[in-house]
């Protein structure tokens, strides 16, 4: 066992510990091979609404071929744009067909193989989601909180109430969801929604779990900046948990003002249950 997964666990046993969960836990527990796209992951919810736009409106055809030259090209630019121009042509978060859309992709997810959601409520620390499905909230039967709720929110991570927090929005709560540009704008503006952030990367140990894409969203790109600039002198480290043949590749992502270690969890998918099983253990 490495110095710093000892580290982690000693972090875990004394109560320092924050998980904040990404795409790639709902993609694994969901996963369906006769579902695509799989809506799962943020890319292919940019290609299920595509889709959509053009089952709605045939005439949005040749514009969805631009749309969906964006999302294959992967870059971050890329997609916020494609996002934007979805949720514009489906009318928004106080439209139906954007609600409706929600609801059919994301907001069908089901469990199918539990063992990373159960290994994440066995961990005992507060779940943080940029997810907008309720997968977590499946698992540990918690109730759901996003950054909108600004006084519930406080409470969980005083310890006072316990919550799954959607930190980019859940999907019945469309005017929560963060999607394209302009909503990526509206958390940016958010100081208390900004100030949570800061405030947990500054008093907690960060473990992120399914983040295989990066955190170079402009929600935590912003915040992995600032925490270049105010922690190159900590000592107090944050965890990235990552495939073994990745682990070097993702590390690089992460200069070593962030305090971002990349941790492997093993050489497949499946490793990341049974991994998390054991760091209470």
């Amino acid at each position: 066992m490495s110095q710093l997964e000892q580290d982690l666990r000693r972090e875990l046993r004394e109560g320092r510990v924050t998980c904040v969960v990404g795409t790639g836990v709902s993609f694994g527990a969901t996963f369906d091979p006769d579902r695509k796209p799989n809506f799962a992951s943020w890319v292919g919810l940019l290609e299920s609404g595509v889709d959509r736009c053009v089952t709605l409106d045939k005439g949005f055809a040749k514009r969805a071929e631009i749309i969906r030259e964006e999302i294959a090209s992967g870059h971050g630019d890329d997609l916020l744009s494609a996002a934007e121009k979805i949720t514009r042509q489906l009318g928004g978060p106080s439209r139906g067909e954007f609600r409706r859309w929600l609801r059919e992709t994301v907001g069908s997810l089901q469990i199918r193989d539990g063992r990373v959601p159960a290994a994440l409520k066995a961990l005992g620390v507060p779940l943080l989601t940029t997810n907008y499905d309720r997968i977590l909230e499946e698992a540990t039967r918690l109730p759901t909180l996003t950054w909108q709720d600004a006084a519930q929110v406080e409470r969980v991570l005083r310890g006072e109430d316990q919550a799954i927090v959607h930190l980019h929005g859940s999907w019945d709560r469309p005017e929560s969801v963060i999607l394209g540009v302009r909503s990526y704008e509206d958390v940016l503006r958010d100081e208390h929604a900004q100030v949570v952030l800061r405030a947990l990367r500054l008093t907690r140990t960060l473990l992120f779990v399914g983040f295989g894409k990066g955190l170079d969203d402009p929600n935590f790109g912003a915040l992995m900046r600032w925490s270049r600039e105010v922690f190159a002198g900590s000592e107090y480290r944050h965890y990235r948990l990552a495939l073994e043949g990745e682990q070097e590749q993702v590390q690089r992502q992460h200069p070593p003002e962030e305090r971002v270690f990349v941790l492997s969890y093993g050489e497949k998918h499946a490793d990341l249950g049974p991994f998390l099983e054991g760091l209470v253990t």
